[in-house]
């Protein structure tokens, strides 16, 4: 078998030392036959863009043609017409994925080391330069300040052009990750000019460039990155063009599976790694394959490769309403969204923004295109239900350990401690869930539920559904019925004031008895039942119960 390389995302170090490769060289094929000069791939984080990107730099590069050549033995491209490209092109292969910083600048210090590495690797064009273009040339190089860094790609672009007499092919990784950090620390508006700047003369108007491919999360539109690019084509997620290229297919993965022994675990692979819809082909997150052959283990290893902040802070400023949908995602639902694909970071608050941005950064999937920009989204397997059962309480609700706390003395039906812990989750919560007099039952309810995420490995959670004679709150159900655990039936209810407390959750207890809730459960022979009345004032609540 061969090895693993995790974390290798370098198209020559994977081939030369024999690792774990899919062959996705096809990709070369499709770029080279598409004549849009600009293409734009948007997909989630670890989903194989910089791997690919570094494969069409060992492609197409002039440099050590014969010695790349090799690369590509007994690979698909091998025998495409199209591997007559092969190294006829110098290539700039610049990355931006580790270009983060907190305050401006920094990121303008970073910014500049990135761009002297870059010119590092064609200090040999220096011979053939005049003394005015060495002068820009060092000055970018020698990371001075002040240098015309806006203009750098295009400049190298000439310097490659007239050196080579040949057309250059610029390949940008992650283009929008010094973006995202800009607006993640708060100073967007103050370096989003550098970044139009550069992007514009290098891909607009450029006569030196041949072909430009640029990768990324998330297309920037509106706020004019990509100002006045009319030759530029967005592959996004809800886009068939490129689709199987980023991400394992169905066959890939059961082959790889096969290849390692391991084809028997298929469906509990399947469950939490597949569901990804990319314009309509159907993939498996590589990433977390990739490492799942190495250590044979399921468990979470994408949503642990980021700190996911962009998503933590959107998910922060936004209003209850999006927990209200979520909600029904946590519960294996499909919700019907209108995506609009021209992000744009001042209305990230506004409910598409939201949705779209999960969307292309791989925490929500679309499941089929209902109308124009309108698509049905769902959580795609368990893998990002693991981020939102953990990260997301831990963000939004409290801390896990507080949560779990809770949670065991609810199952026990040990209301008197449940509440201890309750409370101090409510008191000590600093999420959108700002209770006060105007709170609604809903709003109760979404945070209730949103606490019952952990269970949901080891019970069902379901949540206003009909039982007995109408439709109950929240309801727990064992998933081992072999076992003695309890079921629990919550009702939840809102008070005009802290002194109701106590007789509205009466009221709510009662209220399971009367439209007897239960009968779900009893058909399914579940006798260990803990019937469950809260009520809320604001901060406050009221806990009673009794197991029936």
């Amino acid at each position: 078998m061969k090895p693993i390389g995790i974390g290798i995302d370098d198209f020559g170090t994977i081939i030369k030392e024999n690792c774990f490769y899919i062959d996705k060289t096809k990709f070369i094929e499709e770029v080279e036959e598409n004549k849009t000069q600009v293409q734009l791939i948007t997909r989630p984080r670890r989903f194989g863009k910089t791997l690919n990107m570094s494969m069409l730099k060992y492609f197409y590069n002039i440099e050590n043609r014969e010695e790349n050549r090799k690369l590509f033995s007994n690979l698909y491209i091998e025998n495409s017409q199209i591997f007559l490209e092969q190294g006829r092109y110098p290539v700039i292969f610049l990355s931006f994925k580790d270009i983060k910083a907190e305050n401006l600048d920094s990121m303008y210090s970073e910014l500049r080391r990135n761009f002297s590495e870059l010119f590092d690797n064609y200090k040999f064009l220096r011979k053939n330069l005049d003394e005015r273009a060495i002068e820009i040339f060092d000055s970018i190089w020698k990371e001075k300040i002040g240098a015309n860094y806006s203009n750098s790609l295009k400049f190298l672009c000439k310097c490659l052009y007239e050196y080579y007499n040949q057309e250059v092919i610029l390949l940008i990784d992650e283009y929008d990750t010094p973006i995202i950090s800009a607006y993640e620390y708060g100073y967007y508006d103050k370096i989003k000019t550098f970044f139009t700047t550069m992007y514009g003369s290098a891909l607009k108007g450029n006569l030196s460039l041949k072909k430009a491919v640029v990768t990324g999360i998330m297309r920037i539109s509106k706020e004019n990155i990509f100002s006045g690019l009319n030759n530029i084509k967005v592959n996004s997620i809800l886009e068939s063009n490129f689709s199987q290229y980023f991400g394992l297919t169905e066959e890939e993965v059961e082959q790889s599976l096969r290849d390692y022994g391991i084809e028997y675990k298929l469906e509990e692979i399947q469950t939490w790694y597949n569901g990804y819809n990319f314009g309509g082909t159907r993939v498996y997150n590589p990433f977390s394959i990739t490492s799942y052959l190495d250590s044979k283990k399921i468990m979470p290893y994408w949503v642990n490769t980021s700190s996911n902040t962009l998503i933590n802070k959107i998910l922060k400023e936004a209003n209850n309403s999006i927990f209200k949908e979520l909600s029904k995602l946590f519960q294996g639902g499909v919700i019907e969204k209108t995506i609009d694909i021209y992000s744009n970071f001042n209305e990230l608050r506004n409910t598409e923004q939201i949705w779209y941005l999960l969307t292309n950064a791989g925490y929500l999937t679309p499941v089929k295109e209902i109308d124009y920009d309108k698509y049905s989204l769902k959580i795609p397997n368990e893998e990002v239900h693991y981020f939102f059962e953990r990260d997301f309480i831990s963000n939004f609700l409290g801390s896990i350990d507080g949560f779990d706390k809770a949670l065991e003395y609810l199952l026990e039906g040990n209301l008197e401690e449940f509440s201890y812990e309750l409370e101090n989750i409510m008191l000590t919560n600093v999420s959108c869930f700002d209770f006060n007099s105007s709170s609604k039952e809903s709003h109760y309810h979404v945070f209730i539920l949103g606490m019952l995420l952990g269970l949901r490995r080891k019970y069902y959670v379901r949540s206003n559904r009909e039982s007995g004679r109408g439709r109950y709150d929240l309801m727990i159900e064992p998933r081992d019925k072999s076992k003695e655990k309890n079921a629990l039936i919550i009702e939840l209810k809102v008070a005009e004031n802290e002194e109701e407390l106590v007789r509205v959750s009466e009221e709510a207890l009662a209220q399971i008895e009367s439209k007897k809730y239960d009968v779900e459960l009893r058909d399914k022979g579940i006798e260990n039942i803990i019937l469950v009345g809260m009520s809320f004032y604001q901060r406050n609540f009221k806990v009673i119960g009794y197991k029936k």
